[in-house]
């Protein structure tokens, strides 16, 4: 993937009729701060722990396996986020960051045999509770909305990551000695969640005192601060292709997500696309009648240990003696590819290999979810506008892997139409030759906004056209012809698409949809 070259701090904040960035005026105060290691001969364990009496019921068993994933050994450093059950399912959660180092990788480049008992592997992390509330305090904006509670731990990672590497400097130098915690303590006490009112003036709420340079002496700027995680948006977009399109419409489904992490992939980055695929299916604000619709809920990192809650989250549903239950979606990541043979725990399940190789989608029936060739279409025609340059002849090689095969139908209309205009003319289904203006000067976060931007209109777009094609109908189906799919940008030749407006009327407007046959208003 590429990399940027420009960090932004960047926040979210809801405004009517726009998808606008603002900054949060404090941090969520810590519920919980903690500290995990692999020993070589104990495998992974809680080291140290210190809870906020403010939050005394928060389920730290199994926290060092969620926070030193399966895969993560083989990075020298990296972040991980995560999510722990208020109670035994998902619907109330705690938010979580740690931060992931180690020395092996180094002692190995060094030496031809390792060392074991020089191995440090570390992570460090914090709990928050996004819905505390202060007696005497006025409720706070910027957390009422909920893609801000996913990310409220995120205000301490450049702090935890300093902690870390500064403690393991000290580790390294005096390995015999016993292992000294005050720098954890005393960077918790100053940033916990108190009961007492009289704490109120504490420094939790003055941004400059919370920098870890206050506690390690590091010389860090206040404003260097780590990139927020939908800045990874472009990158995604990019290695994606065409398969950005099948998550997005997953997602908009509030289907069950599983991202497969792959042998030497950031942890970060995957639980930054978890993110970013819950942002792209918000519902626009102003959206009429979509406002009751949750955000789909990131559970970051999952693992075996995980699965009992994740069933749960099932049962429940099952359980609820509704005829037309429905299973709570999500979009998670793991490292423990076993949970990718555990079909009924997911939807779709992406599995994200290294650079060289591609990225694979199936559903939880085994079979492959691939593109539909519109899709390829219109990636192609987003990638110069979006993202500001041409692709390659090896990079359309390799996205054209990622699309299923053109039907006959649209083959036969496409030859058709190549034979009667001499290749002038193209069918009404196809995208649109028309030349855009980009520019190739825009930031990051500009990219990202349009980005964002583009999916959320087409979420408008789309409930607008159906709300229409259901006030127009009698009670009962609601029959649309294959022209309201390229309409709305979606391919009416895929049986995929066919399912996909299916199941979105069913859910928007409680409404059976049907699609007509193929005519011949394609041709005009």
């Amino acid at each position: 993937m590429q990399h940027y070259t420009k960090p932004l701090d960047i926040r979210y904040d809801a405004k009517p009729q726009s998808f606008k960035i603002s900054e949060p005026s404090h941090k969520v105060p810590m519920s919980c701060m903690f500290l995990c290691r692999f020993d070589v001969r104990k495998g992974n364990e809680l080291v140290w722990s210190q809870t906020s009496p403010s939050s005394p019921n928060i389920a730290l068993k199994n926290l060092e396996f969620k926070t030193i994933p399966s895969g993560i050994h083989e990075t020298q450093k990296d972040l991980v986020h995560f999510v722990i059950p208020k109670l035994k399912s998902f619907d109330d959660v705690y938010y979580g960051v740690s931060c992931f180092e180690q020395n092996a990788l180094a002692l190995s480049e060094n030496s031809d045999q390792l060392d074991r008992s020089k191995v440090l592997m570390y992570s460090l992390g914090v709990i928050v509770d996004a819905n505390f509330r202060y007696k005497g305090v006025s409720k706070s904006k910027y957390y009422d909305w909920k893609p801000n509670q996913f990310i409220s731990a995120t205000e301490y990672i450049s702090d935890i990551q300093d902690l870390l590497s500064h403690w393991l400097q000290k580790v390294a130098l005096s390995p015999e000695k016993p292992q000294d915690y005050e720098l954890f303590e005393t960077y918790f006490e100053s940033n916990c969640l108190k009961p007492e009112t009289a704490t109120l003036s504490s420094p939790v709420l003055r941004r400059s005192w919370q920098n870890s340079a206050t506690f390690t002496g590091s010389p860090r700027a206040l404003q260097d601060k780590h990139p927020h995680m939908i800045e990874s948006l472009m990158q995604w977009f990019s290695f994606l292709g065409p398969l950005i399109f099948p998550l997005w419409k997953a997602s908009l489904l509030r289907q069950r997500v599983l991202i497969i992490v792959g042998d030497g992939v950031s942890f970060e980055k995957c639980n930054a696309l978890v993110y970013c695929l819950s942002i792209l299916s918000l519902f626009p604000h102003g959206t009429a009648n979509l406002t009751h619709e949750q955000p789909l809920q990131p559970l970051y990192t999952i693992g075996i240990t995980d699965v009992e809650a994740l069933t749960q989250h099932i049962s429940e549903a099952i359980a609820s003696q509704n005829e037309s239950y429905e299973i709570p979606g999500f979009v998670a990541c793991t490292g423990d590819t076993i949970l990718e043979d555990r079909p009924e725990l997911y939807d779709i399940c992406l599995r994200i290999n290294n650079e060289d190789l591609i990225p694979q989608i199936k559903t939880n029936d085994g079979s492959s979810y691939k593109a539909t060739p519109h899709e390829l279409e219109l990636y192609e025609k987003l990638v110069p506008v979006h993202l500001g340059y041409e692709l390659s002849h090896d990079e359309k090689e390799k996205i054209c892997k990622l699309v299923e095969p053109t039907t006959w139908s649209q083959y036969l209309i496409d030859g058709f139409y190549w034979w009667a205009t001499a290749g002038y003319m193209k069918p009404s289904y196809h995208e649109a030759d028309e030349d855009l203006m980009t520019d190739s000067e825009r930031d990051n976060i500009e990219i990202v906004l349009s980005l964002v931007g583009y999916f959320h209109e087409r979420i408008s777009t789309l409930h607008h056209s159906m709300k229409d094609a259901v006030q127009s109908s009698e009670e009962g189906n609601v029959t649309v012809s294959p022209v309201f799919l390229s309409a709305n940008s979606l391919d009416c030749f895929s049986q995929r698409d066919y399912d996909f407006i299916h199941f979105i009327c069913r859910r928007w407007f409680n409404r059976t949809l049907q699609v007509q046959s193929i005519d011949c208003k394609l041709l005009c």
